[in-house]
């Protein structure tokens, strides 16, 4: 070997060496994870536009959620019943941006959100990384009796603001049978609100007569074969055009045999 030879060698072994010592994965990691979090927050902003967050998700940077108000007061309402019934899995369909998920899994359920909307998909995937959780599974999927076999069976089931929606697009009957799908794949309890008589005609509902609190209650122990229909109140909402309004809140659990 000539002396250029060696030269070059060493050099070559020194270069190996010092690439050896810089911890070039640790480094990638760290620079993806803050590009990572500069294009959430700009693609949030984006979605968020131009109605603001719906609900008031931790983690995420944003000042105020439109339904901050109703969402917390129904989590206070429901989690007394999560609590008594040893929940230990829930779905959460119609999802929005996660909220409900998020409070679920950082109780230590694992959790389905379920999510049709493509920038409500991507703000609670966000949401769910800011939060560190593990136990949030994340499903863009379009309730629809042929999509209903995909969802899976857990103890606690979630269907927020969803029923009126379903009736709008789908019609009544198949509502009733998406509802009774949900509840086939509920072990323990499934909590229910829906748009009331406030809602325009367009959307189909059926006149909620003598009051939606009762006709909501015998049309969810119709609906709901073997299920005990409890009534945790009324919570702040929204009607379509934007104005406030109240709905009631129920949770159906099963019967012990």
């Amino acid at each position: 070997m000539t002396m250029g030879q060696t030269d070059r060698t060493q050099v070559s072994t020194r270069i190996v060496r010092i690439h050896q010592g810089i911890p070039v994965s640790g480094l990638m990691h760290r620079a993806r994870r803050r590009i990572n979090g500069v294009i959430d927050v700009v693609r949030l902003g984006l979605d968020c536009l131009p109605d603001g967050l719906y609900q008031p998700v931790p983690g995420l940077p944003v000042r105020k959620a439109k339904r901050a108000v109703g969402c917390r007061s129904r989590w206070v309402a429901m989690e007394p019943v999560i609590e008594r019934l040893g929940v230990q899995s829930a779905m959460d369909v119609g999802a929005n941006v996660g909220y409900y998920p998020i409070k679920l899994a950082s109780r230590g359920v694992p959790t389905v959100a379920v999510e049709s909307v493509p920038k409500y998909v991507r703000t609670t995937t966000t949401a769910v990384r800011r939060n560190q959780l593990d136990n949030v599974a994340v499903m863009e999927l379009e309730l629809r009796l042929d999509t209903l076999c995909l969802l899976p069976a857990t103890d606690c089931t979630l269907m927020l603001s969803l029923w009126h929606h379903l009736v709008r697009q789908q019609g009544l009957t198949t509502a009733a049978q998406l509802v009774r799908g949900i509840w086939a794949r509920t072990g323990k309890v499934m909590f229910f609100d829906s748009g009331e008589n406030e809602m325009p005609e367009s959307f189909g509902l059926p006149a909620m007569l003598p009051t939606p609190d009762a006709w909501l209650t015998e049309y969810l122990r119709e609906t709901c074969s073997g299920g005990h229909v409890e009534h945790l109140g009324r919570h702040r909402a929204f009607d379509a055009a934007g104005l406030p309004t109240d709905r009631a809140l129920f949770a159906v659990t099963r019967q012990s045999s």
